[in-house]
């Protein structure tokens, strides 16, 4: 059950990530949605996978809120305007949700969502190709519609409802594209426009690139589907606040924050509380509580971008932004590992395979690095102080546990704003620029692990002496202030404290 200490007086409660993403928000949008009446979520789109686990069934959802596996009890599932929606991806979910016998009539998808089409994928995949244009994009076409959308040339899912007037700005659309295409290797379009999240080449065309006919085919089908889903669900959500429960549901996490994350390597929307709210039609004053998630005592991240505490450095970064390593090649060619190695990057690999760090659908191995307190005390600016600690039980194993407090700066002048930093700068918080974390050295203080397992613990006096000493040392040294605990990813290996 639900602390009623924790939600007192709460009526609209955000859940966010503090750090790169992939910390467990799944599993508490899942779990608060007990409390909920609504659950809605208001940033990324297919590139965000949340996971939950019930029992013997594990649910990833890509678009779909966490939220929906309590639909039958009643609780309406929003996506927000600040989605990126891809309808094809959407229809898949509901089609594994109707073979689990899971319900979705409450489900509404916002009419001002932006539409992601063929065209942003092909874009999105063509600059990942392209070595000097590579952020480590999931190739979902995110970034593009976002693009589209302030450059007034996007279309929303309300289009889906007006096929007359879908098919004059799809092909506006288009023509803008091609002139873009026009410059490309026919032929590296052609492939990525065979690609399984292109239906295998239905939308392609020899002489045009895209076919304007079948993309349109296609959107009907998706609209004749979909309407009965599609609402003004920003007015649904204003007239909610304050009457009725709302859980909003983050994606990605602070540190990925187009306007507040580690850009460029960033995604392309706002992962913030603020982002969030906006993103669903409220104002991010109407939150009355917002909760960031940790994972706990190490992060990951995917992609490209600075990571300073990441065991392995580049040769880890190297390793796991290969396409062709996958959790299976992983265990293949490096099949006996330790959380206890003494080289950094295998014990990266051992803890990326205890935490089962590996994308939810790719199966693409996350960067994985020791907790780094400097990034968390810029991400509480975001989000608050209150947060849960995640994924305790992955370093049960672990005999000593690294926690960086401080960077050391070990690069040349570098001026940001009013202030420069020197060789030989001390950080306490982190600066959210490449050009400096790329120089940033982590500086450490070692703990002594528990050796014990946590999985089944039911209460926080009943955690190993030493887990309890770092989850207090983290919260003094950041501060924050720590409601619950995960052991483990089901609903009931949730401890408060």
């Amino acid at each position: 059950m639900i602390s009623t200490r924790l939600l007192n007086s709460v009526s609209t409660l955000a859940v966010v990530c503090t750090q790169w993403g992939d910390t467990g928000k799944g599993k508490f949008i899942d779990f608060f949605a007990e409390w909920a009446d609504i659950i809605a979520r208001g940033t990324g789109g297919a590139n965000a996978g949340h996971t939950i686990k019930l029992g013997s069934k594990t649910y990833v959802f890509h678009l779909v809120p966490s939220g929906i596996l309590r639909d039958g009890d009643g609780k309406v599932n929003v996506i927000g305007n600040g989605v990126a929606f891809d309808p094809g991806i959407f229809c898949e979910e509901l089609a594994v949700l109707e073979r689990e016998g899971v319900s979705f009539e409450h489900l509404k998808i916002a009419q001002n969502a932006r539409l992601v089409l063929p065209q942003h994928i092909l874009l999105d995949r063509l600059r990942e190709s392209s070595a000097d244009g590579r952020i480590g994009t999931t190739g979902r076409g995110i970034g593009p519609t976002y693009v589209d959308h302030y450059a007034r040339v996007g279309l929303t899912v309300n289009d889906l409802l007006n096929i007359d007037s879908f098919v004059q700005k799809l092909r506006r659309n288009l023509a803008e594209k091609r002139r873009i295409l026009k410059d490309v290797d026919p032929e590296m379009i052609r492939r990525i426009m065979h690609h399984e999240h292109l239906e295998f080449g239905a939308f392609w065309s020899a002489f045009e690139f895209l076919d304007a006919d079948a993309i349109v085919d296609r959107y009907r089908q998706f609209g004749s589907f979909l309407h009965p889903f599609i609402w003004n669900t920003d007015q649904y959500l204003w007239d909610a606040i304050g009457k009725k429960r709302v859980l909003l549901e983050g994606a990605q996490g602070n540190l990925l924050s187009v306007d507040h994350g580690t850009y460029p390597y960033v995604t392309s929307s706002d992962c913030s509380v603020q982002g969030l709210a906006r993103g669903v039609g409220i104002r991010d004053r109407d939150v009355d509580l917002a909760l960031g998630i940790v994972k706990a005592f190490y992060m990951t991240r995917v992609g490209e971008g600075p990571f300073p505490t990441e065991l392995g450095g580049e040769t880890s970064a190297r390793w796991c932004n290969n396409a062709e390593v996958n959790e299976a090649v992983e265990i293949e060619r490096l099949p006996y590992v330790s959380v206890n190695d003494i080289i950094p990057f295998r014990q990266g690999v051992a803890i990326r395979r205890a935490g089962n760090e590996y994308g939810a659908t790719t199966k693409r191995p996350r960067r994985v690095g020791w907790l780094d307190l400097p990034l968390l005390r810029y991400s509480k600016r975001h989000t608050g102080g209150d947060i849960i600690l995640t994924k305790l039980d992955v370093l049960d194993q672990c005999d000593q546990i690294k926690i960086c407090t401080a960077y050391r700066y070990d690069g040349l002048p570098y001026a940001i704003g009013e202030r420069v930093f020197t060789n030989g700068d001390m950080l306490d918080t982190a600066v959210p620029n490449y050009e400096v974390l790329q120089h940033c050295t982590p500086q450490y203080e070692t703990f002594s692990g528990w050796k014990e397992s946590t999985t089944g613990a039911k209460s926080y006096s009943k955690l190993p002496a030493n887990l309890r000493f770092l989850v207090r040392y983290v919260a003094c040294a950041a501060g924050l202030n720590v409601v619950l605990l995960s052991v483990g990813p089901d609903r009931d290996q949730t401890i408060p404290v």
